[in-house]
């Protein structure tokens, strides 16, 4: 593929900080927590060194120094060193795994590096540890068919029923792996009819019948069925689940597109979920680059044959293929690609840049001269409304024309992805501060709860997580159900970069603790509802730290009253700034 990333480009996986689970909050989770573990300790039908094959070989040297020493560390015997020099060897090695791209060696380099996260987290139980440790799981698993790929799978999932301290957690990872596992080694089986013969398929669909009383609604099933035939995993007529959602005869709604000079965004409408593959092309001389997605059995509708661009993106062509249809990009250059789907409706998202995502910045002073504020909703979609009718697009949309003014005094300059009353696209706000190269990207909000009696200020960074509220706040935001908001988790896992996850928490973090400091003292009853993690489509493919800033709750009477006024409005505006400055200055 020459510069062009195949897949999602080398994206390093990160763990970052989430709201813990209180299993203590109901006699259910309680209960539902103790069978889990119960679970957990008898029913793993394929583990370590089982007949599905180990995933770390103890036999032959790695080769690198650094997968060397950090296979010697997995030693449950060996001590390990302090935590600052585990988690960087950890990183190294899968830096390495990224650049083996694929393969035996990139599957034992990822599986060296999640295992020695696991190790951590176990041993000193932060969670951002662990779920390290399940991402890079997840890496060793994409290729079905590696060493160890099926172990690397069921640890992934056993671990994120542990973070989530939810039995449920594993069976929809483990469902996920099942049928990626049967599409790839076993396609003309009906899974579940009958037993495989494959020993991997038969351990996890073991452990899934042990864990059928955790088993998510259908729907959520369905979502993910959905997402594994988008990224190619599972065929449209494979998916029995999920065949009130997709069927045949897609086609192309529209093609829209955003470039700048150092990145774009493509994004492809379809009307109906479908079957993609992406690929890459060298131009004449190998000078100019394209890269392309090709649609299964999808129609072409009404969608412009050819558009025009500018800066990376020069061209977009949507042409007719003899298995559906094809959307081409024109690069003005090589570039690294990122390519996911969204859900309600379905789309593609094509994501290009001259330069990987993530990339390491010093410890110190960082580099903040441009920030992308984003007013939450606008035009048709007044987003959450309070009691007495103030809409949260006016709230979000004056707190921001009162950012930019304290910001332009402090040298730092202003995109507004919209500065009027208009509707903008979630994906759209992303693509123009990716466009313009913005070094920070705030999503500013109002958040709402049927319990009227909710409060507080709260700052979410993009992950995903099984806490109902944070589910149910991304999926309001998201204007998509839970379920499909769900489904974005196994999206977003193979598009974290540690560099990017640490830095959007860091500053999301500065950003709640400045907010706070700003409002308390005229409004001392404020409370600090804290930084969560959810699966939110406005901060995808963010090319930098970003976070969504819930700003209070408009459906709590006191709180709309405030909201309504400027002088909370100004005081919001000024905890902005403030977190801004700050993380510019390396707090």
């Amino acid at each position: 593929m020459g510069a062009l990333e195949s897949g999602t480009g080398h994206l390093l996986t990160s763990g970052r900080t989430r709201k813990k689970y209180l299993a203590e909050s109901t006699p259910t989770n309680a209960r539902r927590l103790s069978a889990f573990l119960s679970v957990v300790a008898l029913s793993w039908g394929c583990a370590w060194g089982s007949a599905c094959g180990s995933s770390v070989s103890s036999d032959k040297d790695a080769g690198p120094s650094e997968a060397s020493r950090a296979r010697s560390l997995l030693d449950p015997d060996t001590t390990l060193p302090p935590r600052a020099e585990v988690l960087s060897l950890a990183q190294s090695v899968e830096a390495a795994a990224e650049r083996e791209g694929a393969g035996a060696r990139a599957s034992e380099l990822h599986t060296i590096a999640a295992s020695l996260h696991a190790r951590v987290w176990r041993i000193e139980g932060r969670e951002q540890d662990g779920k390290e440790a399940v991402d890079i799981f997840r890496a060793a698993a994409r290729d079905p068919n590696g060493p160890g790929a099926c172990a690397s799978a069921i640890e992934a999932a056993k671990i994120q029923g542990e973070l989530a301290r939810d039995a449920s957690a594993t069976y929809k990872e483990l469902y996920r792996a099942q049928r990626r596992f049967v599409a790839y080694k076993d396609p003309k089986r009906d899974a579940g009819m009958i037993p495989s013969s494959d020993p991997c398929v038969r351990g996890i669909e073991d452990a899934l019948t042990r864990l059928t009383a955790f088993r998510p609604p259908a729907a959520v099933l369905a979502a993910i069925d959905v997402g594994l035939a988008g990224e190619g995993a599972l065929s449209v007529a494979s998916l029995a689940d999920a065949s009130s959602v997709v069927q045949a005869s897609a086609r192309v709604v529209g093609v829209e597109q955003w470039s700048g000079k150092e990145s774009a965004r493509v994004v492809v409408i379809l009307s109906k979920p479908a079957h993609f593959r992406t690929g890459d092309e060298a131009g004449a001389g190998g000078r100019t680059a394209k890269t392309f997605v090709e649609l299964d059995g999808v129609e072409l509708g009404a969608a412009p044959h050819e558009a025009i661009a500018s800066g990376i993106l020069t061209r977009v062509t949507t042409e007719a293929t003899t298995t559906g249809a094809r959307v081409s990009l024109d690069l003005d250059g090589q570039a690294f690609r990122r390519v996911f789907h969204l859900v309600e409706p379905y789309r593609i998202v094509i994501d290009v840049a001259r330069h990987p995502p993530g990339q390491p910045q010093a410890a110190g002073r960082r580099t903040v001269t441009k920030v992308a504020l984003d007013a939450g909703h606008g035009g048709s979609d007044p987003g959450a409304i309070g009691p007495s009718g103030v809409q949260e697009k006016d709230v979000t949309l004056a707190i921001v024309h009162k950012i930019a003014p304290v910001l332009a005094k402090e040298g730092i300059s202003v995109l507004f992805t919209r500065d009027d009353d208009r509707f903008v696209a979630l994906e759209e706000r992303t693509a123009r501060a990716n466009a313009s190269a913005a070094d920070l990207f705030i999503s500013i909000h109002c958040n709402a709860a049927e319990n009227r009696a909710r409060h507080g200020v709260e700052t979410y960074v993009l992950d995903t997580t099984s806490d109902q509220i944070a589910s149910r706040v991304a999926a309001r935001e998201n204007a998509t159900s839970q379920a499909a908001t769900a489904e974005i988790g196994s999206i977003l896992a193979s598009l974290r970069m540690a560099d990017q996850a640490t830095r959007s928490t860091r500053f999301a973090e500065l950003l709640q603790r400045a907010s706070m400091a700003s409002i308390r003292g005229q409004y001392p009853q404020s409370h600090d509802g804290g930084v969560h993690t959810a699966g939110f489509y406005v901060l995808v493919g963010a090319r930098m730290p970003s976070a969504l800033f819930e700003t209070s709750y408009i459906s709590n009477v006191v709180e709309e009253q405030a909201l309504g006024s400027e002088d909370y409005k100004q005081r919001m505006a000024d905890g902005v700034v403030n977190a801004i400055v700050a993380y510019r200055e390396g707090r």
